[in-house]
């Protein structure tokens, strides 16, 4: 499936319904990488300096998005956005996006984006923070906060080239403990 096809006048972008969490979990959400975030914290007296460094790695790393069935199921509810895009032609989601809202600091943050392997490079993702962005407006949130493993290089790149700009990050933010660093993007 490394040459699927689509018609861009046949995709719907919709609200994901129960049944459609199986497939978003089906997607393919594996990437490559030969490169990740370095965190460096120096923390002294007065003084707190974090680096950020992208570093190369002996290797090319497979790895993979883990989506959490049940954080899906909580993007269910009305305070979520949980967006599937659908091709009508074929009858099959190609991604998906999930956001939760902090009421509090008016901020959305951006817990999941998969455009399934074979569908990438097709402006599928942008269209898919685009409206987030639409929704976090409807929502008169402040900003979109885009949670992203440092292990994940190219979605950090994919990240930045949307406008997004790195805000900070956390050392165990993941089930799995990983990095996060955290981007920003005004509404």
């Amino acid at each position: 499936m490394k040459n699927a096809t689509f018609d861009p006048s046949l995709l719907t972008f919709r609200d994901a319904v129960e049944t459609d969490i199986p497939f978003c979990l089906a997607l393919d959400a594996d990437f490559q990488t030969e490169h990740v975030w370095q965190m460096t914290v120096q923390d002294s007296n007065d003084d707190i300096q974090i680096t950020c460094r992208k570093q190369r790695l002996p290797r090319r790393l497979e790895s993979q998005h883990v989506t959490v069935p049940y954080r899906l199921e909580l993007a269910l509810r009305r305070d979520f956005c949980f967006v599937v895009i659908q091709d009508q032609a074929a009858n099959h989601l190609l991604g998906f996006v999930t956001l939760r809202i902090d009421e509090t600091s008016q901020v959305a943050y951006l817990q999941d984006i998969v455009i399934d392997r074979a569908f990438r490079r097709r402006s599928l993702g942008s269209r898919l923070v685009h409206v987030a962005r639409i929704w976090a407006s409807e929502f008169d949130l402040r900003q979109i906060v885009f949670e992203i493993p440092t292990t994940n290089y190219p979605c950090i790149q994919f990240a930045q080239a949307l406008g997004f700009a790195f805000c900070g990050f956390n050392d165990h933010h993941f089930t799995n403990r990983e990095i996060a660093v955290f981007f920003s993007l005004s509404i």
